[in-house]
C-alpha cells in the first residue's frame, strides 16, 4: 500500500506524531517518499560520499558536507563499495 502523500517529509514521523498527537505509523501511512524515489536518493547520496572522500576531503568535512556525523559519512562510503561500486576484475 502507498501513502496517501507521496512526498519526503521534512521532519521525522517521531516527530511529526507528537506534534499532532497521533501514532508514527499513522505518519508513515499518510506521508512518505516511494520505495523507488528513496532508493535513488540514496544511491546518490552514498555516491556523493565517495566521490568526496576520494577527492581527499576528511571524514569530518565529508560528513559536514552531506549533513551527517564523521561516521555517518563513513557508513555511506562503505555502503558505496558494497552496494553500488563496480566490480573489478583481477
Amino acid at each position: 500500500m502507498t501513502a496517501l502523500h507521496t512526498i519526503k517529509r521534512n521532519k521525522t514521523a517521531k516527530e511529526m506524531a507528537q506534534r499532532l498527537n497521533i501514532s508514527d505509523r499513522t505518519v508513515r501511512k499518510l506521508i512518505a517518499l516511494p520505495r523507488e524515489d528513496y532508493e535513488k536518493e540514496a544511491k546518490q547520496r552514498r555516491l556523493k560520499a565517495f566521490v568526496l572522500r576520494e577527492a581527499g576531503f576528511k571524514w569530518s568535512e565529508v560528513g559536514e558536507k552531506l549533513g551527517t556525523t564523521k561516521h555517518g559519512a563513513i557508513a555511506l562510503y562503505k555502503r558505496y563499495q558494497q552496494i553500488d561500486a563496480p566490480i573489478k576484475e583481477a
